[in-house]
């Protein structure tokens, strides 16, 4: 019986990217969630007011600068071989 729990037998996510995705894979679903989080920021923005409103504005934008870079890195990729 184990007494002492190890680090490692305690993972920090509960979800795990899967074994051989590849990079084009990983950056295509990455943009896909960043477009939905800006969708997601820009509408609660849009429905807030005050500092709330500005601050979601200021989310919105950190999301759409990392879309930005996602969707370069797609762009500079060479095709995947399928």
């Amino acid at each position: 019986m184990k007494t002492q729990v190890n680090d490692d037998d305690c993972p920090t996510s509960v979800f795990n990217v899967r074994p051989g995705l590849s990079s084009e894979e990983a950056l295509v679903n990455a943009s896909e969630l960043l477009a939905s989080a800006s969708a997601l920021a820009n509408e609660q923005a849009f429905a807030s007011s005050g500092s709330q409103r500005l601050q979601t504005f200021g989310l919105a934008q950190l999301i759409e600068n990392a879309q930005l870079l996602v969707n370069d890195v797609l762009r500079k990729m060479p095709p995947a071989a399928i």
